[in-house]
């Protein structure tokens, strides 16, 4: 009989060398709270060989083997922001604890920081459980919207795996965290041109972080041997009650004379996105995402209909940001 995923886990390690499997005992983060597994793909490059004098294939050969999937969950411990940025310097003597992508010593990592997943499934006739090495976070996406929790979604390259085993693990990682959030505990702040000030009314928030890193091949193996990073790309969108002009003269501005490429210059925020728990002291559980160097891609306002309320779009985009997690957890994960 068919089973569902009641029967199953996901789970990571992070790997000190590349495609290394660290031991089952390493795999003790899950990515979040409700996950699900959108997809497993393996594909070992297959080459067709013809032959003269005949229109069916003589043969088969097989070239690089690569492999994706994809995680969904709901945003509540911060610690795949390492695949990102790498480690995260921690402060603090007693809960709470701060932990800051990057490290404040490191800068943006030029690196991939890669891991290994596991994905287990009692099958009905055999235990089933799967590692995939090698792992690359090629996107990862925060949304949530009006009365619906804080969605995240992670699209992972591999670049090796091998047999399954029957030894599923007996008690999969639990979310150390353990807190969903949703829209009610989200905030936005936009730079208005002079502070940074709360964005009011808004309706949904989208915020994406892509690495465009890529696995790197060699001549003698079948399986990747290296992963790199190549341009950071950081995006996203919010909808609002559209109450003034600020944010499309703020468009207007770039192209003015003389024009403005951000909003806010250097470093300094420009949109700050924080999901906390309202706690205080040791029971304040708290993320929030500074961007810098933040311009707006485009400007929409989505309609003006009798009776209805009208609201603005922003899509932007940013050169970077730093990750600032506040929890009792004493040592980044």
């Amino acid at each position: 009989m068919v089973r569902t995923g009641s029967h199953g886990y996901i789970q990571y390690a992070w790997e000190s060398t590349f495609a290394t499997d660290a031991g089952s005992s390493a795999y003790t983060k899950p990515f979040g709270l409700q996950q699900s597994v959108g997809s497993i793909s393996l594909n070992n490059s297959r080459k067709d060989l013809r032959k003269l004098n005949q229109v069916e294939r003589a043969a088969f050969a097989y070239g690089q083997q690569s492999g994706s999937v994809s995680v969904d969950f709901i945003l509540s411990n911060p610690w795949l922001f390492k695949s990102v940025y790498g480690t995260a310097s921690t402060s603090g003597l007693s809960a709470p604890y701060t932990h800051t992508f990057p490290h404040a010593s490191n800068g943006q990592p030029k690196t991939v920081t890669t891991f290994s997943t596991e994905v287990g499934f009692a099958g009905e006739t055999e235990n089933i459980s799967r590692k995939l090495l090698g792992c690359i976070l090629t996107s990862f996406s925060i949304s949530t919207a009006v009365d619906d929790l804080v969605n995240c979604s992670a699209d992972i390259t591999f670049g090796n795996e091998g047999d399954a085993t029957t030894s599923l693990d007996a008690t999969p990682a639990a979310d150390d965290i353990n807190f969903p959030y949703t829209f009610a505990h989200g905030a936005l702040k936009w730079y208005n041109g002079s502070s940074l000030t709360t964005v009011a009314e808004i309706q949904n928030i989208t915020a994406n972080f892509t690495q465009n890193a890529n696995l790197l091949y060699s001549v003698g193996a079948h399986k990747a041997t290296s992963a790199y990073r190549q341009g950071f790309d950081l995006n996203g969108t919010f909808q609002t009650s559209w109450k003034d002009n600020n944010m499309l003269q703020q468009l207007v501005d770039q192209i003015d004379k003389p024009p403005t490429s951000e909003i806010h210059s250097g470093s300094s925020v420009a949109l700050e996105l924080k999901f906390t728990n309202g706690g205080s002291g040791a029971a304040e559980k708290s993320i929030t995402v500074n961007f810098y160097g933040v311009t707006i891609d485009s400007h929409n306002v989505d309609g003006i209909v009798p009776v209805e309320p009208v609201f603005e779009t922003i899509n932007w985009e940013a050169r970077g940001a730093t990750v600032v997690a506040i929890n009792g957890e004493s040592t980044a994960k």
